[in-house]
């Protein structure tokens, strides 16, 4: 059994992928235009996270960002 393609939740998903992929965005990848339209979707759940421990972990993944951003405070 499948969901008809009528459904609320769909037609709110595609209106928000529309508003996501404008031109500015064109040459962004399938990965991560995923990750953005999930991001979208569930904004409430994006609104409850910390931060801090995200961009830490983000930093601390490259000597290239390191530089740019500074020492990773969490080490």
């Amino acid at each position: 059994m499948v969901s008809p393609a009528s459904s609320a939740q769909a037609e709110r998903s595609f209106s928000a992928l529309r508003r996501l992929k404008t031109w500015l965005r064109t040459s962004m990848s399938e990965v991560r235009l995923n990750s953005v339209a999930v991001c979208h979707t569930h904004q409430q759940l994006m609104d409850c996270l910390e931060m801090q421990p995200l961009v830490s972990e983000f930093v601390s993944r490259s000597d290239l960002r390191r530089s740019l951003f500074g020492r990773n405070d969490m080490d």
